[in-house]
């Protein structure tokens, strides 16, 4: 194992690359930073502090194929900034982060907290975030899309997968190929659109709310008393509705503008 220790000004701006392997950061109240590197060419790794920038290159990243297999461990100071670029690798952060920038060829990626901005893609892989402060954009090839709470834009889209959505504080647009779409509470505009896949919003709290499907189901929750306009259409499915009408919204009055479509799915819409 190979070991580094730097001493810091506050959060630093970590860049790492990385073919093969699995990349775990952590972060911690201090002004220290920590590296471990294991595996085979872990020596050949380089390593250099540049004022507030720390950056961590594995030789084998640019290189196609690649034996080459390391762990490599960071610890650095809270609200640190992130560049990663992996090529098949699981990458892990815990703790919370600055602005992130995550890409990956094949491999799950895991972030804790990002308190700025958020921009992931991976080609083949699991994508968990559980919360961003900032705007979100992640993209996957093929894999599931998790996020927690979204305070701002949220702009998802994945080839084949699902993405869940607990929070979203802001805007959210979200695509699939095929593949379900589901944001459990919605405070703004959302646009979901899956090829192949159900789409649901468990409570739309005000805004617009745009939901397309070629053979899924919609299903969309509004909170009890909220006036709701509506623009729903479905070629060979039902709509069932067990809103009750409360008449137009009043001046100030938050209310909720509903437009589905959908060929072979039902639209549902459910009081909560």
């Amino acid at each position: 194992m190979t070991t580094y220790d730097y001493e810091t000004h506050g959060p630093v701006e970590l860049s790492v690359e990385l073919a093969k392997g699995r990349l775990t950061i952590d972060t911690t109240e201090s002004n220290h930073a920590h590296i471990e590197i294991s595996g085979r060419d872990a020596d050949r790794v380089r390593v250099q502090q540049r004022g507030d920038r720390l950056d961590i290159a594995d030789p084998n990243a640019r290189r196609p194929f690649s034996f080459s297999h390391l762990d490599i461990t960071v610890v650095v100071p809270a609200a640190s900034g992130l560049a990663l670029r992996t090529g098949t690798a699981e990458v892990e952060v815990t703790g919370t982060v600055g602005a992130a920038v995550v890409h990956t060829g094949t491999g799950p990626v895991r972030l804790d907290h990002v308190a700025g901005s958020a921009a992931v893609q991976s080609g083949s892989g699991a994508v968990t975030i559980a919360s961003v402060d900032g705007d979100l954009r992640a993209k996957s090839g093929s894999g599931d899309i998790t996020v927690g709470t979204a305070q701002d834009a949220v702009v998802v889209s994945t080839g084949s997968g699902d993405v869940a959505v607990r929070t979203a504080n802001g805007p959210i647009t979200v695509k699939t190929g095929n593949g379900d779409l589901r944001v459990a509470e919605a405070h703004g505009d959302v646009s979901l659109t899956t090829g192949s896949g159900s789409l649901e919003v468990g409570n739309a709290h005000r805004g617009r709310v745009v939901g397309k499907a070629a053979s899924g189901h919609i299903r969309v929750g509004i909170p009890a008393g909220t006036p709701v306009w509506t623009d729903i259409t479905t070629l060979t499915g039902h709509i069932r509705s067990g809103l009750r009408p409360v008449g137009q919204p009043l001046e100030g009055q938050g209310h909720v503008e509903l437009r589905a479509r959908t060929v072979s799915g039902d639209v549902t819409l459910v009081e909560v």
